[in-house]
Order: C-alpha cells, then structure tokens, then sequence
C-alpha cells in the first residue's frame, strides 16, 4: 500500500506532526522502532515552560560550560570520544554560541513554545485522556544573590518575547511555596508555564491522532530508504513501505536516517534522567527549577518527579548511578523528599540535539520529498503541537504560522 506521508518516529514530534497532517486530509502512517512515546518522550521533566525555552548554545552559559564538562558530576558532561563527527559537532556549539545568534533563537523558540502550549491546554480540555496538564507557573529558586542578579538578562530577554514573570523575595518564596525547605535567596515565577505527565500527553495525542485517520505501526524500524525517482521505499522490520512524503522525526537516531538519505544531521543524543519519587511533605503547588542544582521538579497527582543532568553521550542508555544520586542529593537540599528516599522509577533517556541548540523544521536540502522534525534538544514536549503546525503548513504550501528561517532544515 503506498501512503502520502510516512513519518519515521513515534515520539510526540511525530504524533503532532501527524495530527497536523492528518487534519490537512493527508494519508500519514507513523512507523515506530518500539512503542509510541516509549523514547525521550517517555519520562522527560514534563515541562511545558516557555520561560525556559532557549537554545542550548547559550553564550552567558559558556565559560560554566568548560568548567562542567570533564567534571562526571556536573549539570552538563561530555564522554570523552575520540569521533571526529563528535568534535566537529563540538567546534560548531562553540561558534553557535554568540549572542546575536542565541537571542534570535530564543526568541523564536519562545514563540513556539508559547503558541505550544495553548495547543496542549486546548488537548487538555477536549481529551477523553487527561494527562496531568496544569497552568500553575514555574518558579526558578536561586541559593545566592550573585546567580539571581546574573539571571536578570535571560529573564528580560524571554520577557521581551510575552512572556510574564514576577520576582520573588526568599520570604515569599517560603510563603508561597512551602516545598522549599532548603537556604534560598528569592527567585523568579513565571505565571503562564505549565506542566504534564509527558507519557500520558502522547498518548492523548496518539489518540486524537488515530480518530483522524492515521496508521501507526510499532516494532517497526526502518533499515534502509530506497534513493531515485517515484515514490520512495522504506525497508523495515515488518516489510516494505512505500510512501510519495517521509518526514524523519527520530530525534537523537536521526543521525543514522540522514545517513541512508545521504544528509547530514548532525544530531547527538544527551542523556538526562528522571527519577519519580513518593509525593513530598508537603508537595510542590507547582514546577520548580533549582537553578544552581540545574534539577527540574514537577509535582504529580500521587508522585513527584525530579529531573536533571545532560550528558553528551550520542546513544549511550547505560545508567550513570553517580549521575542519578547527584539529582536525588540536590533535590534532598531543597525538598523534604525524606533522609533515604524511595524511587518508584529511575528513567533515562536521549534529548536530540544540534549544534546551536535549535530544532530542525523543513524540508531537507536538495530533496524535495524528505522534511525533517527533529533536533529539540530540551524543548520537544513543549513545543511539539507548534512544530506539528509548522511542518504540517511548509509541507502543504500554507502561509506558515511562525518564521521558518530560525528552524530551516538545509542549514547543516
């Protein structure tokens, strides 16, 4: 059976962009290498904050960078390889890294994200499968007066995009979040992000996603991709696939897709972990970021999960047990989770990232019936429906509702 568009990976990129599709009358089949939403979708933080939607190569961040990279127990940690694609890919972060640069970014992915997340409240409210969305805000706590003040730039700079925040003294933040038991000195709300359990979106997306029409086939994973004219010929797992359209959304696999298209995408996997834990005494009213810990915290109906670390490791699954006690020790700092917490889950899985921290949304260079969706780094549950928009309105020749040229796809 020959498909209008097949799209490799059922992680949420993929889904939305097939709800997007699907709602434009296209034929879309999803093919997934395991179960849909098993990947970085699975058990990420959760967060659905535009306040925190900046590209990874941020230049006030640079010098910390160096300093954490070698060190196995810092919030960002690069496995020494001797790959020249990994250097490279290393060499490019470097240059990406200039202001200019970085403030174009953030501020389109803020607007993503922003426009993102009203996707997912209005999901919320028509779903027969609730999955966990609330608007209660963000709160970023810091421990020391210098790193509040050094925030102020980044605050202003999302600010600049729409996005609300208020500052906080240490006492309001003792009055008004009492989970916060640990030394702090103030910090900043930002009263219009949200947060979910991420499993649960996806699979609300998968849902509304098949009541449109679209095929999903799981277990199946795509070996080779056929080159020439007439539609193209996915070979997988179970069988062959033909499709006119495919769109490559494997996140940090999309390395290896491009190499069978002949593309370069230069997409390495950064591990991060989350650990679900019993609910805390008393338990977060809402997302919490301890920014000198660099540990997201995100409060369930019956557990509390915390999440951190990024480890530069392309596809490396192993669990790094010193990686994991760092999260679950800086969160015990800040929240009364118990002398000897419990975990009910530890889970790590792959953030896609590209060199200047920015997703890839378009049509891939030179073919004309390849699009890529791919490369969000932290930023693929909380921008996920406006990428599905995007993609969905550059395949269809629809006027697009964001600025393409921050996310094109041919520029690597």
């Amino acid at each position: 059976m020959k498909h209008d568009i097949a799209i490799i990976g059922g992680g949420v990129i993929g889904v939305a962009s097939a709800v997007e599709l699907a709602k434009r009358g296209a034929r879309v089949t999803v093919l997934e290498r395991d179960q849909v939403g098993y990947g970085c979708s699975y058990g990420n933080a959760g967060w659905l904050t535009p306040s925190q939607a900046v590209p990874l190569a941020n230049p006030s961040m640079l010098l910390k960078s160096f300093k954490w990279m070698l060190d196995p127990e810092s919030p960002l940690y690069i496995q020494p390889r001797p790959d020249p694609a990994f250097v490279r890919w290393l060499l490019e972060f470097l240059l990406a890294s200039r202001k200019e640069k970085f403030e174009r970014g953030a501020a389109a992915l803020v607007e993503l994200c922003r426009v993102s997340v009203d996707l997912w409240e209005e999901l919320a409210k028509r779903s027969p499968e609730a999955f966990g969305f609330e608007r209660h805000g963000l709160l970023a706590v810091y421990e020391s007066t210098e790193s509040l003040e050094a925030a102020k730039p980044g605050v202003e700079l999302v600010a600049a995009s729409g996005v609300r925040y208020e500052r906080w003294t240490a006492d309001e933040v003792r009055e008004k979040e009492p989970s916060i038991i640990g030394r702090q000195v103030g910090g900043y709300f930002y009263p219009d992000d949200a947060h979910c359990e991420p499993y649960r979106a996806v699979k609300a997306l998968e849902a509304e996603a098949r009541a449109l029409g679209v095929q999903f086939l799981e277990d199946t994973e795509v070996y080779r991709i056929s080159s020439g004219s007439g539609p193209r010929r996915l070979t997988t797992t179970r069988g062959d696939i033909l499709a006119e359209q495919i769109v490559i959304a494997t996140g940090p696999w999309s390395e290896s897709l491009g190499k069978m298209l002949g593309i370069r995408l230069p997409v390495i996997g950064a591990k991060g972990y989350s650990v679900l834990l019993p609910p805390a005494q008393p338990q977060p009213k809402r997302s919490i970021y301890l920014i000198e810990r660099k540990i997201a915290v995100n409060p369930h109906r019956d557990t509390l999960r915390i999440a951190g670390t990024l480890e530069l490791v392309r596809n490396d699954f192993s669990i790094n047990a010193r990686r994991v006690d760092v999260i679950i020790r800086g969160a015990k700092g800040m929240l009364n989770i118990g002398d000897e917490p419990k975990p009910r889950e530890i889970w790590r899985g792959l953030r896609p990232c590209t060199p200047d921290g920015m997703p890839v949304i378009g049509r891939a260079k030179g073919r004309g019936d390849v699009w890529l969706a791919t490369g969000h780094q932290m930023a693929g549950l909380k921008t996920a429906p406006g990428t599905g928009v995007l993609l969905a309105q550059l395949m269809t020749g629809e006027t697009p509702r964001f600025d393409p040229e921050p996310f094109r796809a041919d520029r690597f």
